[in-house]
Formats: C-alpha cells, structure tokens, sequence
C-alpha cells in the first residue's frame, strides 16, 4: 500500500490509476483526509451488490439463526468423504 499526499504530488489521475493497477493507493489531503484507490474486480462489486440486497440479507440472517447443525465428521460420512 503506498500512501500519496496530494499537496505534494502533481501526478495525473492516469498515473494514479496506473499506480493503483499494481498496489491499492491511499490519496492523502492537506488535512488529512484519506481515501482509497484500488482496483475493483467482479467479487468485490457482487459483494458490495450483495450487501444491498434486502432479501439476500433476510436470507443469510434466517440461515444465521438456524440452530441445525452437523459435525464435521457426520458431513464426511453423508459425503462420502474420509
């Protein structure tokens, strides 16, 4: 991770991209505000997606509350795993 202080960087967005490519960058202002430069793949934008799908949501926290469980070696045995 590479922080960059933009008070003391003339870099172009295309360079800060191209930086970004390789290592996420952290965008350093004056005062102190940060934020962060880093690729996006197609996991991380069907997660943030995901987090705002409200039935998606009521689904994980269902299955969250569910108090059936199996033990590792009763999930072999019905696979057929050993």
């Amino acid at each position: 991770m590479k922080t960059i202080e933009l008070a003391q960087s003339n870099l172009t967005v295309m360079e800060l991209l191209e930086l970004a490519e390789q290592d996420t960058v952290i965008l350093q202002k004056s005062d102190g505000t940060e934020f962060v430069l880093a690729v996006v793949d197609d996991f991380a934008a069907e997660v943030e997606e995901l987090r705002h799908n409200q039935e998606f949501m009521d689904f994980l926290a269902q299955r969250s509350r569910s108090t059936k469980r199996l033990s590792l070696e009763e999930a072999r045995k019905r696979l057929g795993i050993t």
